[in-house]
């Protein structure tokens, strides 16, 4: 196993000079009262173990040392979502174990790795740990593998957990699964981890008080209403707690580093705080300043932290912890093909582990930003990734270690249809994955596996083959790095204003000069953030960089000086292998409005190079939430149509259209070259037009509220709300549906034959409709539907339909004397939702119990209203009234 593992192991992850200091002493946890069960479940071979454990039991640092001493000859894995936590267990266990860190314990994150072959304890990302599954799929020398914090639901942690169980049941029935968690819910899991040992330690933990406080709007200068920002609150609530002399050290928990480091600048500032040592903490802190924060300090200390402090090691000394309730979730929403990053409420179980945070060492107190009544409101668990992420990469690795239909996978809980399509969508798009074979399965081609075999997502991965396709693997490795890690600029808005140059191309020419100016100033952040460079971002992407190019050697790759300016077709081609997805052209000369394959939009950065092309691809496409919801496009590089033809000759094609010629109101001939479904080029034809076309542009137009249908009247909105109610209600009736694909070939039918829009203003409509039935078809819409029904008392009323809500009548009250029992359509199956008007024919209640009305709600009624209505017959007895 080490020979396999160790070509990325040495070159990826590379070496660490270990962590520091000897603040934590080992001590009895509760977790101890369960390790002889612990000992006995896994005597077993091919043992399944459930440990449930709260917040301060010490699962994280001690199951692994039991399953040592339980006997396990092999290496234990140790699996966990964050590199920070990795780093620091691993310290913490060696020293508690009496060992030197990379020694018998050891940890490996990215870029940062320090354990030896005979360390027996190693504490690994999941992302780490998917990798290595990839190039050892047996785990050969592994006798466990444990996966700390399930709760957290990673993508790439199901994926791993299933193919341990498969394997367990295949070629390794020796292994052990070790499954912890602190707030999940286990009936699920247990289910799925059958057959498995079910153990449940205590926690810990003190009582903790917890209080609200939710935000009042605020009027700005302008006198516009808003939210107090989030570091105004966080700093309220810190001065409200150190006004109590037992508040210990105070934990603050943050949406992102943006919120951190304004609320950081007031906290230090702040004369109420002086006695205390403000710290951030965030996942892309270097491991020195985060050992700072969670490390002891003479002085009290404020923590202010993203959610890595949710979990895993316990901060010692903290007893106050204020909680904003938001993260920075990152998404994806596969319909577009979109990333996404927006602030969202955490659920109420991660509410509970922040919470947790001040109850390790004493009682404790949490101070939550919002109110008990939201608190209620929210969601009880975080969305699982496998739900909200891209699933291309582990599509692809599934595939390639031989999973035919990525659906059957063993899943704890399966992906949605949409999101396994869009990311086989994506990896045909890049050539991972063959035409299907004769079951139907999508195959792992050559590239594919090439692809698959690096320590990069799928995009990168291709990106890097197209540098040695095109003999710009130098160019392609910085791409990779640098859009993978935080970027050269000192600001997340992009930067670069001393490095751009008019005749570039590429986004990624200012920022490689950026890069390589920070390079020569050794990336010392003083002297690169005068020219607006990020020097810790640089230096990653520099780590990035080099391991990107070491990797490169080691396979024989040609590489040589990074020269975007003497390489532009070779980048250009290269670029476009990666985000062929991400196409776009602009809206106009005078707009950064653009649009991209896929029928999407976005706005291109306003310093892009690519703003004067034609046509160009985004590395960077993310939706961001601000004061609205934006798709913002961001290294970009400029495209050649012919590029297209020669990269992509199938996706690409020219043909006679329609389009809508708003000067002229009427719909001509155009000559449009595609790129997939994209527009590329559009120019005026000679030909005439095809009346299809037209009638499918009308359409369009009048469907999107651009053009009106006069006689398109309400009448005609019931007709269609009828048709769509009752074929839901009856459909062993048969009749047609009426959704908006039939609403739209119904409209285009209205506009077949005309090319202007005065001639389809005043166009009838009702012949298409009543020829959409047939006779016996619109006999039943008119039984089952009626536009009016009879009532009992001889009175008839107009019912109203909206397709996925009761259809309804509204009456005074003394026009529904005598109809004691609620109608009905749809053959009685439907009751009809009935407004019992007021005498001024308001609706005085809304009810489909009208036996229920006459019985209490008539008698409510008319107490309320018989003295201000006199007029109205109000009998005591409605029944009795004639």
């Amino acid at each position: 196993m080490e020979s396999r593992f160790l070509w990325w192991d040495q070159e990826i992850l590379g070496l660490a000079d270990g962590i520091g200091g000897d603040w934590m002493c080992a001590v009895r946890l509760p977790v101890h009262e369960i390790e002889d069960d612990l000992r006995a479940a896994v005597a077993v071979e091919g043992a399944r173990v459930l440990l449930k454990a709260p917040t301060g039991s010490g699962k994280s640092t001690t199951v692994p040392g039991m399953l040592r001493d339980a006997g396990l000859e092999g290496r234990i894995l140790v699996i966990e979502p964050r590199r920070m936590a990795a780093r620091m267990l691993a310290g913490w266990v060696a020293r508690q174990r009496g060992g030197a860190l990379g020694g018998e314990v050891g940890y490996a994150v990215r870029f940062d790795k320090k354990y030896g072959r005979d360390s027996k304890i190693v504490y690994l990302t999941d992302g780490l740990f998917q990798r290595w599954l990839q190039d050892d799929p047996e785990l050969g020398g592994v006798s466990a593998v444990v996966f700390d914090e399930f709760h957290e639901r990673r993508l790439a942690v199901d994926v791993a957990l299933g193919r341990c169980l498969e394997l367990q049941e295949s070629l390794r029935p020796d292994l052990r699964v070790v499954v912890m968690s602190a707030t999940l819910e286990t009936r699920g899991l247990a289910e799925f981890l059958e057959p498995a040992t079910i153990l449940e330690a205590g926690g810990r933990t003190f009582p903790v008080e917890i209080s609200y406080r939710s935000s009042k709007p605020v009027r700005d200068r302008s006198g516009r209403v808003g939210e107090v920002p989030m570091w105004d609150q966080m700093a309220a609530a810190c001065k409200e707690a150190l006004a109590d002399p037992e508040c210990g050290d105070v934990l603050c928990f943050l949406p992102g580093t943006h919120e951190i480091r304004r609320t950081v600048e007031l906290l230090t500032n702040a004369g109420w705080a002086r006695e205390r040592e403000v710290f951030p903490l965030y996942s892309g802190l270097p491991p020195a300043a985060q050992e700072a924060a969670v490390g002891p300090c003479r002085r009290g200390k404020i923590i202010v932290s993203t959610n890595v402090a949710e979990t895993s090691l316990t901060i010692e000394g903290v007893r106050t912890v204020i909680d904003s309730g938001l993260a920075r979730v990152s998404g994806f929403d596969p319909r577009r093909g979109i990333s996404t990053l927006l602030v969202q409420k955490i659920s109420r179980a991660a509410a509970d582990q922040r919470a947790g945070r001040a109850g390790r060492t004493a009682a404790g107190r949490c101070i939550r930003l919002w109110s008990e009544s939201e608190h209620g409101r929210r969601e009880g668990f975080e969305v699982p990734e496998v739900r909200r992420v891209d699933l291309s990469e582990a599509v692809l690795l599934l595939k390639s270690s031989g999973v035919e239909e990525v659906s059957d996978f063993r899943w704890l809980e399966a992906p949605t249809k949409e999101g396994l399509e869009r990311a086989e969508g994506l990896l045909h798009d890049l050539g991972a994955l063959s035409v299907h074979d004769r079951e139907g399965h999508a195959t792992v081609s050559e590239l594919g596996r090439s692809m698959a075999s690096l320590p990069l997502e799928p995009r990168y991965a291709r990106l890097m083959m197209a540098g040695v396709e095109q003999g710009c693997v130098g160019e392609m490795a910085f791409v990779c790095a640098v859009v993978q890690g935080e970027g050269v600029w000192a600001t997340k808005k992009g930067g670069g204003g001393d490095f751009i140059r008019k005749e570039d191309y590429t986004d990624f020419q200012a920022e490689w000069r950026g890069f390589d100016a920070a390079a020569g100033m050794n990336f010392d952040p003083r002297r690169v953030s005068q020219f607006g460079v990020h020097g810790r971002g640089a230096r990653e992407v520099a780590q990035s960089f080099d391991r990107l190019l070491k990797l490169a050697s080691r396979r024989g790759w040609p590489t040589e000086a990074v020269d975007f300016s003497g390489r532009r077709e070779a980048v250009g081609r290269a670029m476009l292998a990666g985000f062929s997805d991400r196409l776009g052209v602009k809206l106009g000369e005078a707009t950064l409005a653009c649009r991209l394959v896929g029928k999407r939009r976005g706005k291109l950065d306003e310093n892009s190079a690519a703003r004067r092309s034609a046509v160009f691809v985004a590395a960077e496409m993310t939706e961001v939430e601000g004061r609205e919801v934006v798709t913002y496009l961001k290294r970009a590089t400029a495209i050649d149509v012919e590029w297209l033809k020669e990269v992509f000759p199938e996706d690409l094609s020219e043909r006679d259209g329609a389009a809508w010629d708003e000067k002229r109101r009427c719909v001509v001939a155009r000559r449009e070259m595609r790129f997939r479904d994209l527009v590329l080029e559009s120019k005026d034809s000679d030909l005439g037009v095809n009346l299809d076309a037209a009638a499918e542009e009308l359409a369009k137009r009048v469907l999107a509220g651009d053009l009106i249908l006069k006689k398109w009247d309400a009448a005609v909105e019931q007709w269609c709300a009828r048709l769509a109610c009752l074929s839901e209600w009856m459909p062993e009736m048969e009749l047609p549906s009426w959704g908006e694909e039939d609403k739209a070939a119904a409209v285009a039918q209205i506009c077949h034959g005309s090319t202007r829009y005065k001639e389809i203003k005043d166009a009838s409509v009702w012949p298409v409709l009543k020829d959409w039935l047939s006779a016996p078809q619109r006999a039943v819409l008119d039984s089952y539907a009626p536009e009016r029904i009879d009532l009992a008392n001889s009175r008839s009323a107009k019912v109203t339909y909206e397709h996925g809500k009761d259809p309804w009548i509204g009456l005074r009250v003394r026009d529904l004397f005598g109809v004691w029992e609620t109608p009905t359509v749809a053959g009685g199956k439907v009751p009809i939702l009935v407004h019992v008007q007021a005498p001024n024919q308001r609706a005085w209640q809304m009810t489909k119990d009208l036996e229920s009305f006459w019985r209490s709600g008539y008698t409510q009624m008319r107490k309320d209203l018989a003295g201000r209505y006199p007029k109205h017959p109000w009998p005591e007895d409605p029944k009795s009234f004639k």
